[in-house]
């Protein structure tokens, strides 16, 4: 290999590139975006649906079905689920991996804005959303007043969030959590059933009134003059003066039958903050901006606005995710640094002081040229991209050891540094070469992971890649380089432990291996014997996909009795918060009524418009995963005695969206078939220990008041239906009429209601007939309590009950669902009925099907490289027998350690495919080459084994220690991947130190002779 030559020889040249390269990544560094998760977008659309006072059936055939219907024109469509409720519906449309999301989003929205103008008129907002995990708050305030008034606190978190949204990095901002405002007109029903005026004449008349028609302009002479008619009001007093009846004796005027006045609209959503009312505001970031640059100019925009509050006006923020960037990334360079100690301090006390300064400084340089390229390639820095940068820590080293030692064993053989330096490097130079590109083969099927797991751990492989690239060309051009001017052709006085090692590879090791060559087939039964042994674990290690978050926030979901009202949810919740105040790990507490807290974290996907749900957003002083544990299972304990709501504390958790790791769907078109087998089944998994958090939604169907109206007695009484329902609607609910335009400029809707909104008032409404006379409505209509609709599912258009739950801490998902399978394949079912499993169970299936076939492609890949080297099918062979110990190591160390076999796991494994190759190529490469000179086959293998027996210690504890600060201080999610790579890797290498040699000289006899 000529390169290491030319390098040296034009030294000016390479310096110059290397230079270029370094400062083209220290630039990327300081400039390249920065998030806390990988920012990728993802095929999946929700369409949110508010129909207030639905019943679950009514929003199934009216909404639902059509809009199922309109979607399947549209191509593409993977998974269609809807979750159907009293009072509106959310639907899930999730398109085949390979879709583009904004095509997707733009589809779903054209279907349901094609459908909508045929929908019910009483549907008060349908929402179409993106599930992107870019669309995630970074940050979430809270505004309020003291005294509480929602008209002033709306309009200052209006003026913040116009504000926020001129900032270059904030893509929108949003306000929540507080009831809308307006101008409310509340009748007074016995005054109007006094006047003879009904509900409905005076919606008329302020409808009318309300219009804002522009009737054009006028020209006097050489000027034009626009003309202003009615249009919307602006004084409450020109709204009191209406007049909405009026004959020869009499005229009533609005304020004479009712009250007008700014007020709140009936809430659905009411937020608190420490024990005040507030607003809740938040912000998304721009996607491949920096979230420290967004940070900054964020708190600099509050200090600003908070100077022009009035003092009753407080801000403060409630969450940064800043906070959690700083620390993850902060967090994982300080593994990165502590692993490049490591590296550092066992290249210095195996090699020497020379020797380790030319294998320590390819390691920041190597960094800095992959982060430029990363850079390049469109990757931000974030805790996917910084972990590939970990592993490669371990890896890149390999090379450099590697041709350091060589130019080392070279130096006594030259008079000149150059020299040796050039023929240590080309002697070692085809086979690091062809290491590195097994190790790549290794990550780079990882990148044709077809899913969303796929786009979230992408960038891991890619830094990887360009890690062991930049590696490669520093080894093959620069360490040379370098080598040539640090070394010193004179031995080193200092016996540093490579002598040592080195002098027990020439003695103890080489008479025990000689040993061992004598009894080949004693050996190979022993190693397979262990490999079995090894292997018979894996049925003890469990299962499962992502780990928790490790995130210092816990979230509380609160889901009260169904028929509970806002106001009793919100009681519940002000209890919970109080009960709260005694764990001195809480810092801060925020309060959702009727809604999830904003989104804030990319697998989260918020609840709205719930009156008998709530969530608690509990932020934590820090994360301690001790400390975190024991708060989880002290507030489990404490609120699973509570019975005024079903109480459940959620941790975040890693991977992208996906429901509950244990999740069943029961498939049928009966729903009382449906109720009857998901109430016994949630009875089942209730007696399973380590099943928590069981949701079961269709068994929980709710009361509903019927109104009975005799239809015989309203056509004898002339009553028009249309007017009766309208009249209700607007008693109970309200009825817009129009919009009120303040003087700042602020729009507030005219909501006509009834005073009261209980069940007394039915007494006090009066329908209109034909005649105009006024009749009671408890003359034509009676009240009863009935069962109403229970809530229940639609996956893909069929009818489905959901049922879900959490595995409590120290119990495999795997274990439990197996379980619970066991009970269904038991079950005798309904005819029509059957069951699916979704969750980690159906993700996992999704996720290992594609790495399954990865593994064939990277094992393909790395062989084919070796029979191309090689020129032979045995020795590639040879090579591959490190494979299975690797594994087998792997299972040993989940074992001992208690761990499961997750994705980061299966990565790790995957990483081994090409690490643990690279001992043995260049142990059979070096064997190779002694063969040529000394014709011996068994001479020529003893004598490689002793010349790499460092090396290949060297390496494998550099890697080792590069990974062992992430394994013991990175959290949960990245713990299996270490422990995985690391106990593989100490298995591996007794392999390649015992067996690989035996199996070269067994499977390379025939070509010896």
């Amino acid at each position: 290999m000529k390169l290491a030559r030319s390098a040296i020889k034009n030294a000016q040249f390479t310096l110059t590139i290397v230079i270029l390269m370094v400062l083209v990544g220290i630039v990327s560094y300081f400039t390249m975006p920065r998030s806390e998760d990988p920012q990728f977008d993802i095929p999946i659309t929700l369409i949110e649906v508010i129909y207030p006072g639905a019943s679950s059936h009514d929003i199934e055939t009216s909404i639902v079905t059509p809009l199922e219907q309109e979607f399947s024109n549209i191509e593409g469509i993977k998974r269609i689920e809807a979750q159907i409720k009293n009072d509106g519906a959310r639907i899930e449309i999730k398109f085949l991996y390979g879709s583009d999301p904004q095509t997707a989003f733009n589809e779903i929205k054209q279907a349901v804005a094609s459908i909508e103008p045929n929908l019910p008129d009483g549907v008060q907002d349908i929402l179409v959303l993106k599930a992107t995990p870019t669309s995630v708050a970074v940050a979430q305030l809270a505004l309020w007043t003291e005294p509480t008034d929602y008209k002033t606190m709306e309009f200052y978190a209006k003026k913040l969030e116009k504000r926020l949204e001129a900032i270059a990095s904030v893509k929108k901002a949003d306000i929540w959590g507080y009831p809308q405002q307006v101008v409310a007109i509340d009748l007074n029903l016995d005054l109007l059933q006094h006047y003879g005026i009904t509900v409905t004449s005076v919606n008329q008349v302020l409808q009318k009134r309300a219009v804002n028609i522009t009737p054009g302009f006028v020209d006097a002479s050489t000027r034009r003059f626009n003309v202003k008619a009615s249009g919307n009001f602006q004084e409450i007093e020109q709204l009191k003066e209406t007049v909405v009846y009026a004959n020869d004796q009499l005229v009533i005027k609005l304020k004479d039958i009712a009250s007008i006045a700014f007020a709140d609209g009936k809430p659905s959503y009411l937020a608190y903050f420490n024990e005040h009312p507030v607003i809740f505001i938040t912000l998304e970031q721009r996607k491949g901006t920096n979230i420290f640059d967004l940070t900054d100019q964020l708190n600099a925009e509050i200090a600003s606005f908070k100077k022009q509050l009035p003092e009753q006006i407080k801000l403060d923020v409630l969450f940064e995710q800043a906070e959690s960037v700083e620390s993850r990334v902060n967090g994982f360079f300080n593994n990165l640094w502590q692993g490049l100690i490591l590296v550092g301090v066992m290249s210095l006390l195996f090699l020497g002081l020379r020797e380790a300064l030319v294998v320590i400084a390819v390691i920041p340089l190597s960094f800095l040229i992959a982060i430029g390229w990363l850079d390049f390639a469109g990757f931000g820095l974030q805790q996917m991209s910084i972990v590939g940068l970990i592993i490669a820590l371990g890896l890149l080293v390999d090379n450099a050891i590697v041709v350091t030692e060589s130019i080392h064993r070279e130096k006594g053989k030259f008079a000149s540094l150059k020299e040796a330096a050039a023929s240590g490097t080309s002697k070692v130079g085809w086979a690091i070469t062809s290491g590195t590109v097994t190790t790549l083969f290794a990550f780079l099927p990882m990148l044709m992971i077809a899913s969303d797991t796929g786009d979230f751990i992408r960038s891991m492989p890619v830094t990887v890649v360009f890690v062991l690239l930049a590696s490669l060309l520093l080894a093959l051009a620069f360490t040379p380089l370098l080598a040539s001017k640090l070394f010193t052709v004179k031995p080193s006085k200092i016996k540093t432990l490579q002598h040592y090692v080195n002098q027990f590879a020439a003695n103890s090791y080489f008479r025990f291996l000689t040993v061992l060559m004598n009894r080949k087939m004693i050996v190979v039964m022993v190693f397979i014997a262990a490999l079995v042994f090894m292997f018979s674990l894996f049925g003890k290690v469990g299962l499962s996909l992502f780990p928790k978050a490790e995130k210092p926030m816990i979230l509380i979901d609160v889901e009260a009795p169904d028929n509970s009202s806002l106001h009793y949810t919100n009681q519940v919740m002000q209890d919970i918060a109080k009960s709260l105040k005694k764990y001195d790990l809480i810092k801060e507490v925020a309060l959702n009524v009727g809604n999830s807290n904003p989104r804030i974290y990319y697998n989260e996907i918020p609840k709205r418009g719930v009156a008998h749900y709530g969530q608690l957003l509990i932020v934590l002083h820090e994360f301690n995963e001790e400390k975190s544990n024991d708060l989880v299972i002290s507030l489990r304990k404490e609120f699973s005695n509570w019975h005024q709501a079903n109480i459940t504390i959620k941790e975040f958790t890693q991977g992208p969206v996906t429901d509950k790791p244990i999740t069943v769907r029961l498939m049928s078109e009966s729903l009382s078939d449906l109720e009857r087998v998901a109430n016994e089944l949630e009875q089942q998994m209730m007696k399973i220990k380590g099943v928590i958090n069981i949701e079961n939604p269709i068994g929980q169907a709710n009361s509903e008041v019927v109104l009975d109206i005799d239809y015989e007695k309203a056509g004898m009484n002339g009553i028009d239906i249309n007017q009766l329902d309208l009249t209700l609607q607007t008693v109970l609910t309200g009825s817009y009429v129009g919009n009120f335009s303040d003087k700042n400029g602020e729009s507030y809707p005219i909501v006509v209601r009834g005073k009261k909104a209980d069940l007394d008032i039915f007494d006090d409404i009066y329908i209109a007939n034909i005649a105009g006379e006024l009749v009671p409505l408890n003359q034509v209509a009676s009240l009863k309590l009935a069962k109403g609709h229970t809530e229940f599912f639609h996956y893909q258009k069929q009818r489905m009950a959901k049922i879900s739950a959490d595995a409590d801490k120290g119990y495999s998902v795997t274990a439990l669902t197996e379980q619970i399978v066991t009970y269904l394949d038991s079950y005798q079912y309904p005819q029509g009925m059957y069951y699916t499993l979704g969750g980690e169970e159906e993700s996992r299936q999704e996720n290992f099907a594609g790495l399954s076939q990865i593994m064939i492609i990277t094992a393909v890949g790395i062989f084919a490289v070796l029979v191309l080297q090689f020129k032979s099918f045995m020795q590639p062979l040879v090579i591959f027998t490190s494979i299975p110990f690797a594994i087998a190591g792997s299972v040993i160390g989940l074992y001992l350690f208690n761990l499961s076999f997750s994705m980061m796991a299966f990565i790790g494994l995957i990483s081994l495919f090409g690490i643990v190759v690279n001992n043995a190529i260049i142990l059979i490469d070096t064997a190779n080459h002694n063969f040529l000179e000394c014709k011996d086959m068994r001479l020529a293998i003893l004598d490689a084994s002793k010349t790499r027996f460092t090396p290949i210690l060297l390496t494998t504890l550099t890697t080792i220690g590069g990974l062992m600060p992430l394994t013991l201080l990175g959290g949960g999610l990245w713990q299996p991947l270490g422990v995985v790579i690391i106990s593989g890797l100490c298995v591996s290498a007794i392999a390649s130190f015992i067996l690989v040699p035996v199996l070269t000289e067994l499977f390379s006899r025939s070509k010896a002779q």
